[in-house]
């Protein structure tokens, strides 16, 4: 039998992160936290994420002028996710108009698959 050397707790669970479905819907969840770094304080004021299934990303915008400027900056806001999680965690986004009479505020992850 061959010797292991000892892991430590933050080795295994960056391992368990990268490997465990549970892991991923972890790092996925850190997208609302970034939410205004990755896509500046102006674009988030009117759009923010709704839900994420198979690795494409739902972004909520409040009206058809800014659900423009989020598809111009789409490619950008999906490689600034995968830099910031060091990996491909999204792989597309999807934009929905979701038109409200009050500001959107930050939603919570959602829990879906």
């Amino acid at each position: 039998m061959k010797k292991r050397g000892i892991e430590s707790v933050g080795d295994v669970l960056a391992k368990l992160s990268r490997t465990t479905r549970l892991g991923r819907q972890i790092e996925e969840a850190h997208i609302w936290e970034w939410w205004p770094e990755i896509v500046g304080p102006i674009l988030a004021e009117h759009g923010r994420p709704h839900a994420i299934r198979d690795g494409s990303l739902t972004i909520e915008v409040d009206s058809a002028v800014w659900m423009n400027k989020y598809a111009y900056h789409k490619w950008d806001i999906l490689k600034r996710i995968n830099q910031r999680a060091r990996r491909e965690l999204i792989s597309d986004i999807f934009l929905l108009l979701t038109p409200d009479e009050e500001p959107l505020s930050p939603a919570q992850p959602s829990g879906e698959d």
